[in-house]
Order: C-alpha cells, then sequence, then structure tokens
C-alpha cells in the first residue's frame, strides 16, 4: 500500500490526466440514465402532422388542424400544373410507443369546388387537445444536422440526421417515422389526445 501511495504522489499528474476523463464519461452517463429511471414514460398518445409529395401531382390540397377537440381535414382544389404538398397524420401510441401513418380518403373535388372540411374518421371518437406540451410533462422535439456527437465531430465524421423525439425533463425517447417519412418529412405537434388511449 506505501508503494501505491508513493506511486500516486510521485505520478499525480499522470493519474489525474487518466482519472479526469473517466469521471467526466460517468458523470454524463448518470446524468442521462437518471431521468430515465426517475421519469414516467408518455402517458397520452399523441398526433403528428407531416408533409408529402405526390407523384403524379394530386389535384386537391390536403391540411389538418384541430377545432372543438376535433382533428379536422380540409380539402381545396388546386389549380392546373401546380405541385402541392399535402399534409400527412401520424398517430404516436404510448402504449406500443410506435409512430404510424393515418391514412384519411380525399375527396376528389374539381376546379371551382369550394373546400370540403371533415373530421378525419379515424379520431372521431377521440378529443384532441392542440397544446404543445401533455398533461405529463412530455413535449415533441426535433433536431436537425450532425449525428455522430463530439468523437464523429473531431474525426470528420459528421452526418446529416434529423431526430424526432419527445422530451419531459431530461427524459427523452425518439420516435421513428414509418418508411419512407423518415427521410425527408419533418413533423409537428398537431394535438395531443386527452382521453388516455380510450377509444
Amino acid at each position: 500500500m506505501t508503494d501505491l501511495g508513493r506511486f500516486v504522489r510521485q505520478n499525480a499528474f499522470l493519474v489525474a490526466a487518466v482519472a479526469l476523463p473517466l469521471v467526466v464519461v460517468i458523470f454524463f452517463l448518470l446524468a442521462a440514465a437518471i431521468p430515465r429511471w426517475t421519469v414516467a414514460p408518455p402517458a397520452f398518445d399523441l398526433v403528428l402532422r407531416g408533409t408529402s409529395y405526390e407523384q403524379p401531382a394530386p389535384r386537391v390540397s390536403l391540411e389538418f388542424d384541430v377545432r372543438d377537440g376535433r382533428v379536422q381535414a380540409t380539402v381545396r382544389p388546386v389549380a392546373p400544373n401546380t405541385y402541392p404538398s399535402r399534409a400527412t397524420l401520424f398517430l404516436f401510441d404510448h402504449q406500443t410507443m410506435k409512430v404510424t401513418r393515418l391514412q384519411v380518403d380525399v375527396p376528389d373535388l374539381k376546379d371551382g369546388d369550394p373546400p370540403r372540411t371533415f373530421v378525419v374518421p379515424a379520431l372521431e371518437r377521440r378529443r384532441v387537445s392542440s397544446t404543445t406540451t401533455a398533461r405529463d410533462g412530455y413535449e415533441l422535439k426535433m433536431r436537425t444536422g450532425g449525428g455522430t456527437g463530439l468523437v464523429g465531430d473531431l474525426f470528420g465524421m459528421g452526418r446529416y440526421d434529423r431526430s424526432v423525439s419527445l422530451v419531459n425533463r431530461g427524459r427523452v425517447v425518439s420516435l421513428a417515422l414509418p418508411p419512407p417519412y423518415e427521410y425527408y418529412s419533418p413533423v409537428y405537434a398537431l394535438g395531443w389526445l386527452d382521453d388516455d388511449g380510450q377509444r
């Protein structure tokens, strides 16, 4: 033990150079892990809105919003030779922790027809709150940029990455959009379902 103490005293700088990075790594690992142990997982479903570009170009545009606690779709005819984007609906199910696309049948309107608005059938029995933060504290966050972290940046391994997550007091729940939307469709929170998943 005396030899170890003497070695530490004589090589204090070397010991500190080895120990300090390990302490920092352990600190950051604990800082990332503790919220997973102390913050409950999401307790509510979330409706998300994305954007898609279809080929051939659709003859109508499609948009979604929340009115009186219901998700409504508005369909409008578009001018010829235009290439409108169309909104896409996704649903995050807090029980399965998966995101699925909600299919919405779009009526075919002719040029000059008035817009048509209707409640989205897949969600017609569910109440939606358009607040950005759920009652349990979760909020949708989207990050775009390099996805390899500090080590990747130092060694030139930076890559373009888009990640969508639910965040609550340090706990991060990553969301995986169904293909092909994970690559090109930014998504936004349209509303939290206030019915605890009861359908």
